[in-house]
């Protein structure tokens, strides 16, 4: 019975180091254990139905007659499984089949049995790699407890522990291989003998194949922006996308107008003037000064501009470029550090205020006239989450 549990802590030991060789190349896990920043998912999200089927055996703590290879036995599983994060699931398993016992009396002795049991199960390489939905293979530890059910009526709790190893064929179907043990006390074999050990012990291998249904990865939560701050968004899109169609349309107009004649280019070039009056309208009423010190630049979980926000920073640009030559610019960048390490926040930080600082710089803005700096936890323009945001001060 030593001898049993030996092997299975070393085989176990060795498809736990597998994971790092057997993922693909093709993305970047989370750059932080994923146990947290991860929306909860609904309740028919992440579902599972797993079907398998191997072999096993059963042995009493001590005196047992005959060799491990008289006590194997065939056995199948019907798992359902409800993962309720990227690392942590709850699992129900029933599990049915056969062991043999070798008798004193000689020759061996079959006995059926039925386990139902609900199992705690862990994603291991999502919690210790980081989420990765392409990841190709997973190790997942178990734990948990049931009935046992033998065919002479004895039924009582046993528990159960193992390493279900997972690979992934496509986003909706992995193959299986489980391998785990069953503990519980030496009555559940309904093959009576003196002496017996006080406990019964079982060993299990199976293969199979489960189905993954509902909604099947996950996401970080977006941006926790204030109401206001998600108006200005939405005028600032509409009112750029109207000022883009405008334009479109002003320009084939006057190419329309120049082909035709001298007088439809002097009406041309009147628009012209009267557009660029209004844009100097426009940029005079939005000038950084004392009374407007500061333009919010918002992102959502990267650092990656949308269009939007780079047409609201040519508007700035502008505004920097006719302001008066000896005023300078900061570029504060801030992150939510209410989700993912301190650490990757200060350079996530970092990144964003360097990256309006750069494209300032593509729009004509002279850098000696601006700074960037990346700001930490205990300087947050907003006490809610959502600071994913660059001030330009």
């Amino acid at each position: 019975m030593h001898n049993f549990y030996k092997t299975i802590i070393v085989f176990t030991l060795t498809i736990a180091s597998i994971p790092a060789m057997a993922q693909e190349e093709t993305s970047t896990p989370e750059p932080y254990p994923s146990f947290a920043g991860f929306v909860t998912n609904k309740f028919w999200d992440n579902w599972e139905i797993s079907a398998d089927f191997g072999t096993g055996f059963a042995s009493f703590s001590s005196g047992n007659l005959g060799g491990y290879g008289d006590r194997f036995g065939l056995n199948g599983e019907l798992s359902v499984t409800k993962w309720l994060h990227p690392v942590v699931g709850i699992r129900g398993q029933l599990m049915g089949g056969n062991y043999h016992t070798v008798h004193p009396t000689g020759g061996k002795t079959a006995w059926n049995f039925m386990f139902a049991h609900i199992d705690i199960v862990s994603n291991f390489s999502n919690w210790i790699g980081g989420y990765k939905e392409d990841r190709v293979y997973y190790a997942i530890p178990f734990a948990g407890m049931g009935l046992f059910a033998s065919n002479r009526h004895t039924i009582n709790y046993a528990f159960t522990a193992g390493l279900l190893s997972r690979f992934r064929v496509c986003p909706s179907v992995d193959i299986n291989l489980e391998i785990k043990g069953i503990l519980g006390m030496s009555s559940l074999n309904p093959v009576s003998y003196s002496p017996r050990g006080r406990f019964l012990g079982t060993g299990n291998v199976s293969v199979g194949v489960t189905y993954r249904f509902g909604k099947r990865d996950y996401v970080r939560p977006a941006a926790d922006c204030s109401a206001e701050n998600l108006k200005y968004l939405k005028e600032a899109a509409e009112a750029a996308q109207k000022e883009a169609l405008a334009a479109k349309a002003a320009e084939d107009n006057l190419k329309t107008q120049l082909a035709e004649s001298q007088k439809a280019a002097e009406n041309a070039r009147q628009q012209a003037e009267q557009a660029a009056q209004d844009l100097a309208d426009l940029q005079e009423q939005h000038v950084m000064d004392e009374s407007t010190p500061e333009q919010c630049i918002f992102f959502n979980n990267g650092a990656v501009l949308s269009e939007s926000e780079k047409l609201h920073l040519s508007v700035i640009a502008d505004q920097i470029k006719s302001s008066t030559a000896d005023r300078t610019y900061t570029v504060c960048g801030y992150a939510d550090f209410s989700t993912g390490s301190y650490n990757y926040n200060i350079q996530l930080a970092e990144l964003r205020a360097r990256t309006v600082y750069n494209y300032l710089i593509g729009l004509g803005v002279p850098a000696e006239r601006m700074t960037h700096q990346g700001m930490g936890r205990d300087a947050q323009p907003f006490t809610a989450r959502g600071n994913q945001v660059v001030i330009i001060k």
